[in-house]
């Protein structure tokens, strides 16, 4: 046990490295994901009939395809076409950003490709599972309070703020919460495009490692890192709940 503690603490830097890989590329992934998945939510219950059959693409395509290959094609697909058209390369880019920001000492030795290519990946494969969450939550608000607002003359976009996404919210909570949770999980898949996140980073330190006790022991503490992560967006869902059911209740 002497010995576990001690490689615990040794490593310690490089799995709160990793930790850190994985929440804050997780949460930019769902902000993304969220970004597309509000206007692909309406899209899909538009009347537009070209707007429909796109979102509909979107959707369906993402959500029938594996989110392992999606990941490799974003990275060994996108990646090479996006220089090729557009000579595009996102390791450039954010070192000229950085240059510009006067910080480019903060740019990886290893690069950003990888990365950058793994969260757009994961943004864009939530992004089509969280609009059907959104979209359900549109279609549950009373259809009646559209059609008054409409008659006094609002405007869809003043609708959709005003109306219709304050009333879905407390629908979608919950299953949005599941989403993200989930969204913090599916990062591990990011090791196959060489991104030390929790996973990686664990798997990586427990194969230099002979005493299978050791090895256990490292995956015990990704197990509650993981958890301790998953958790707390689960309470702080339910505050979320508790609190827009306490407002709904008010405003009765």
């Amino acid at each position: 046990m002497e010995i576990l503690i001690r490689t615990v603490v040794q490593n310690a830097p490089l799995l709160l490295n990793a930790t850190l890989i994985t929440l804050i590329g997780s949460l930019v992934s769902i902000v993304l994901a969220m970004l597309l998945a509000v206007p692909t939510a309406f899209a899909r219950i538009s009347r537009n009939a070209l707007l429909r059959s796109v979102s509909t693409f979107y959707v369906e395509t993402i959500r029938g395809t594996p989110l392992l290959l999606q990941l490799l094609v974003w990275f060994y697909g996108a990646r090479f076409l996006l220089l090729y058209l557009f000579n595009f390369n996102a390791d450039t880019a954010v070192y000229n950003l950085l240059t510009g920001l006067n910080s480019n000492t903060l740019f990886p030795s290893q690069g950003v490709s990888n990365i950058f290519f793994a969260i757009i990946g994961l943004s864009f494969n939530y992004g089509a599972y969280l609009s059907e969450v959104i979209r359900a939550g549109i279609e549950a608000v009373d259809h009646g309070q559209v059609e008054a607002a409409q008659v006094l003359g609002l405007s869809q976009l003043q609708i959709a703020r005003y109306i219709t996404l304050p009333q879905a919210l407390r629908i979608m909570t919950p299953p949005l919460t599941n989403n993200f949770i989930t969204c913090i999980q599916d990062s591990s898949f990011w090791q196959v495009l060489g991104v030390f996140e929790l996973s990686l980073q664990t798997f990586t330190l427990s194969q230099a490692i002979s005493n299978s006790l050791i090895r256990w022991g490292l995956y015990g503490m990704e197990l509650v890192i993981y958890f301790i992560l998953c958790y707390s967006l689960a309470l702080a869902s339910q505050r979320i709940e508790a609190r827009l059911a306490r407002g709904v209740a008010g405003a009765n």
